[in-house]
């Protein structure tokens, strides 16, 4: 080690200007010759000696073709980083070319055992004209082999399909390794098949990567195409409904005649007369849509859920803002998605795939119409849930996917139910459908806009009361601040006490944070306590939950008793428990029992 150091300081210091050959020949060999466990592998030595030895303005032609003759295929790309020098790059491109003269299609055994420009590009950082030189010695898109015979013709197809994933994988990997390099990439690939699939990577892959610019001119040029498939639905459909070829074309003269507009050589396809294009292409909008929504522009749509596989979420270059401007205009396409939706007569159940596009759709939409709303809920009658998925057990993406459209389903009838919610995610739906469990799992500034919201709506407020003995903690809107949202606040606070078992229920925490709730208030009527259930309201405590009683409580009791011995020692004995179906006896009740000497009462109903 301290030899590799000297020979380093020698050419960097003392012999900068001139050094002896047999010492770049010794740097060199010490690199080039150092053993590796892989030799494929991208990371490794630095092979500062070689890098420094070869960039010497001593070192010949010869003698840096000869070392780069002898390098790994790794060895070339980290010696061609990006500071190296114009000689050095140059060599490394001549070797490069000398290895793999011509591009090759692509095939799946390419992934296992690439060729020398996939892997130098697995190298960050590389030089200019190495980085170019690599990319035009890259694999190139395979191409679908002919048959005759129609076994060989389905093999033949399925290994095309193979090899085009095994290409778009490949190119998976140049696109995130090199990162700083996404429009050089872009331009490189123009009118080229690898354009798309880089434009899908970053669009749909890696968005969290790409510079801002950029990922905004990418989705605009996304955006485009479904205006172009908006094209192609319109025209199906007027085809498919009996128009002729030349009205559909006259009536859409101006469309097709647009010099930027690829959807008019596509249209030919559909004006062919071919039944089955036309019944796709009648569908084109939707289906850009839904794949949409799945793959490129999930990321976008949900930046907050784009973690990385060790579950950490990535850190966005684009700033809030742009996402949400992308969000918007996504939305704006999927409004005019709804308003060409149609049902599709051939899907028997609904899918996740059909929802998924919809939800996005609300999620970022800035207002909700009615004729919005009306439009989703045909959505929603449409892809109705599988009724024997449950049955097959065995199925577990069956079930995963039923569970994830009951998801869907469910958030969307809540976007569509809550329509004003400041922010849509946490909807809460239509107050006659929310539930008491809704209120208690939402966060309080949520919780106090539904309210505000929908004032005056006496039964979303007892559902918000009752919320209260659901959540461990609350603290605003209060239980009192709620209360007071009543048109009758005592009378429904009572009548809810009074039925507290079948509008409750719940475990003994739900019955002792009621009573904490209804013991907290201020001039606490002596009838609203003696509805309590009566274990409960014993046993709670007041200001400190391991006093005996609360001081109220007591007052009652005392008052109700008196001096009666009978009495006290039959109240003492009393049937209320902490748990079971006689938790539920109401503290009036038991108390008049222990007085009248009159049977114990039974306890209220669940129904």
């Amino acid at each position: 080690m301290v030899r590799d150091d000297l020979v380093l300081a020698l050419l960097r210091g003392a012999l900068r200007e001139a050094a002896p050959e047999w010492l770049l020949q010794v740097a060199i060999d010490r690199d080039v010759d150092r053993p590796r466990e892989d030799q494929y592998h991208p990371l490794g030595p630095a092979l500062a000696l070689a890098s420094t030895a070869l960039s010497h303005t001593s070192c010949t032609d010869e003698q840096r073709r000869d070392a780069l003759r002898r390098c790994s295929v790794p060895q070339l790309g980290r010696l061609g980083h990006a500071n190296c020098t114009k000689p050095v790059a140059r060599g490394i491109v001549a070797e490069l070319r000398h290895r793999e003269p011509d591009s090759q299609p692509m095939t799946p055994a390419l992934l296992t055992e690439p060729g020398c420009a996939q892997v130098v590009l697995r190298q960050p950082d590389l030089h200019e004209h190495v980085f170019a030189v690599a990319l035009d010695l890259l694999p190139v898109f395979p191409s679908l082999q002919k048959s005759g015979e129609q076994e060989d013709a389905d093999s033949s197809y399925e290994a095309y399909v193979a090899a085009q994933r095994a290409w778009e994988t490949m190119w998976a990997g140049v696109v995130s390794q090199h990162t700083s390099r996404h429009r050089q990439l872009l331009s490189w690939a123009a009118d080229s098949p690898a354009d798309h699939v880089i434009r899908t990577h970053l669009l749909g892959t890696l968005p969290w990567d790409v510079e801002p610019g950029l990922l905004e001119e990418i989705a605009a040029d996304d955006l485009a195409h479904f205006r172009d498939c908006v094209l192609v639905t319109r025209v199906c459909r007027m085809l498919r409904d009996g128009t002729s070829e030349q009205e559909v074309r006259a009536h859409f003269a101006d469309e097709l005649a647009a010099p930027a507009a690829e959807s008019g050589r596509d249209l030919e396809r559909y004006f062919s007369g071919r039944p089955l294009f036309r019944r796709y292409g009648a569908h084109a909008a939707i289906s850009w849509m839904e794949l949409a929504a799945k793959g490129s522009w999930r990321h976008i749509l949900n930046p907050t859920e784009a973690n990385s596989r060790y579950g950490e979420p990535h850190t966005w270059r684009s700033p809030n803002d742009l996402l949400h401007t992308l969000g918007r205009r996504f939305a704006e396409a999927g409004l005019t998605a709804l308003m060409l939706w149609e049902l599709d007569e051939e899907a028997t159940y609904g899918s996740p795939t059909g929802l998924r596009w919809v939800h996005s759709t609300l999620l970022h939409l800035p207002t909700l119409s009615d004729e919005v709303a009306t439009r989703v809920r045909a959505i929603l009658k449409a892809s109705r849930p599988d009724p024997y998925a449950r049955l097959r057990t065995h199925d577990h993406a069956a079930v995963r996917r039923e569970r994830e459209l009951s998801d869907l389903r469910s958030d969307i009838e809540r976007m569509i139910g809550d329509p004003l919610a400041a922010t849509r995610t946490y909807a809460l739906g239509d107050p006659s459908s929310v539930t008491v469990r809704d209120l208690a799992g939402a966060a309080n500034e949520v919780l106090n806009g539904y309210l505000t919201r929908h004032e005056g709506d006496d039964a979303l407020v007892e559902k918000a009361l009752l919320a209260f003995a659901s959540r461990a903690h609350r603290s605003k809107p209060a239980f009192a601040d709620v209360l007071v949202r009543h048109s009758q606040p005592r009378a429904a606070l009572l009548d809810i006490t009074i039925d507290l078992r079948r509008r409750l229920g719940g475990s003994p925490q739900h019955r002792e944070a009621w009573a904490r709730e209804v013991l907290s208030l201020p001039d606490c009527d002596p009838e609203l306590i003696r509805a309590l259930p009566a274990w409960t309201v014993l046993t709670i405590g007041g200001e400190s939950r391991y006093r005996s009683a609360h001081k109220a409580v007591t007052a009652i009791v005392m008052e109700t008793l008196g001096d009666d011995h009978d009495a006290w020692a039959r109240f003492t004995s009393s049937p209320a428990s902490y748990s079971g179906p006689t938790a539920w006896l109401r503290l009036g009740d038991v108390l008049d029992a222990s007085l009248g000497r009159t049977p114990w009462p039974t306890p209220p109903s669940s129904r």
